[in-house]
């Protein structure tokens, strides 16, 4: 799914900038895997700690009270500011944390925006048990939906040359 969207960025003269944090760079890795990545994907910011992201977009860090109803716009702005910043078409955000201080898993948040719209913002809610896979997980997850976004839907042909011409005569 990678290839068909470099092929599509390529094609479309659209970059993409990730910010992240719960994923630890692996949408970074899995967007910069293809040959000639540097075509569509011009690059990424992954910092761990609310106060760096907060530095290096100049977002508002995360408040730990009401945490939840924050987030998601939160990743949104983070997701229309990495763009900004890398001056990209596309900018993808995925924000949370795998697990709290009690040990039960959090939801995370993901945005993709192009041309500082909304096409995507979402919580995500990890399938995987082991905490080591979700960063993985949501790579993968947030690639898959990218292509969905992007990519046009094959136009089936349901009809024959006779279903076409008829209405004509």
């Amino acid at each position: 799914m990678i290839n068909e969207v470099k092929a599509y960025c390529v094609n479309n003269y659209e970059n993409i900038a990730v910010a992240e944090n719960v994923t630890s760079g692996c949408l970074q890795m899995l967007l910069g895997s293809v040959e000639q990545a540097s075509q569509y994907f011009v690059g990424g910011i992954t910092a761990y700690s609310n106060e760096q992201m907060s530095a290096q977009l100049g977002v508002e860090p995360i408040h730990t009270d009401n945490r939840n109803e924050v987030n998601l716009a939160l990743t949104i702005e983070m997701a229309k500011k990495v763009a900004l910043k890398f001056r990209s078409e596309i900018g993808i955000a995925i924000n949370g944390c795998v697990r709290n201080h009690e040990g039960f898993f959090e939801p995370s948040y993901a945005a993709i925006v192009r041309f500082n719209k909304v096409v995507y913002a979402e919580k995500l809610v990890p399938q995987a048990q082991a905490p080591s896979a979700i960063p993985v997980e949501y790579a993968q997850r947030i690639i898959r939906i990218l292509a969905e976004k992007l990519l046009p839907e094959q136009e089936e042909i349901s009809h024959n040359t006779s279903q076409i011409l008829e209405p004509l005569s």
